[in-house]
C-alpha cells in the first residue's frame, strides 16, 4: 500500500471518529454523569433482581427429593 493510500484510510478513520462522536453527543439521552448514575442504578437493581430470582430458585425444589444427580466425570 502506498503512503497516499494509507493516509486516505487514516483520514477516513479520523472523519468516522469525528462524525461518530458528534452523532453520539446529539442523540445522548442526558449528560454523562446522569447517564453513568442511571446505568449504575439499573445495574444494582438488576443485580438485586437476579439475587432474588436465585434465592427463589434455591428455595423451590426444582429437581424433587427422589432425583439423583449423575456423578461428574
Amino acid at each position: 500500500m502506498s503512503g497516499r493510500g494509507a493516509s486516505t484510510y487514516i483520514g477516513i478513520a479520523v472523519m468516522g471518529g469525528v462524525v461518530g462522536a458528534i452523532v453520539g453527543l446529539l442523540v445522548a439521552p442526558g449528560p454523562g454523569n446522569e447517564t453513568r448514575r442511571r446505568i449504575a442504578r439499573h445495574s444494582i437493581e438488576d443485580q438485586e433482581r437476579l439475587l432474588r430470582l436465585a434465592e427463589m430458585g434455591s428455595d423451590s425444589d426444582l429437581l424433587g427429593d427422589d432425583t439423583d444427580l449423575p456423578a461428574s466425570a
